[in-house]
């Protein structure tokens, strides 16, 4: 009898009837995501936290809390734009100062 026949005979000889479900979340437990990413973006992931000497999951968690405060502060509203017209406006503020 394997390990686990053995662990799984002493699970069904129980009497669960009286058993009671704890519902409470206990601080600090931390919760699974998964999520899909490119070969690509998971390289250039593992390449940072390296660099950074830290793991890809503190690298994540870090993104992840970086992006959520983002949205949170009010003041900061993230917008898109084409690169092209940043450096358009960057040089036109230049020449402005200048």
């Amino acid at each position: 009898m394997s390990t686990f026949d053995e662990a799984n005979a002493a699970l069904e000889s129980r009497d669960w009837s009286n058993a009671q479900i704890d519902t409470a979340r206990p601080r600090g437990v931390s919760i699974v995501h998964s999520t899909r990413m490119s070969h690509h973006l998971t390289e250039r992931l593992f390449a940072e936290a390296e660099r950074r000497g830290v793991t890809p999951s503190e690298l994540i968690r870090e993104y992840v809390e970086a992006g959520l405060n983002a949205t949170e502060d009010g003041n900061e509203e993230t917008v898109t734009i084409r690169l092209a017209d940043l450096h358009r406006a960057i040089d036109t503020a230049v020449k402005r100062a200048a």
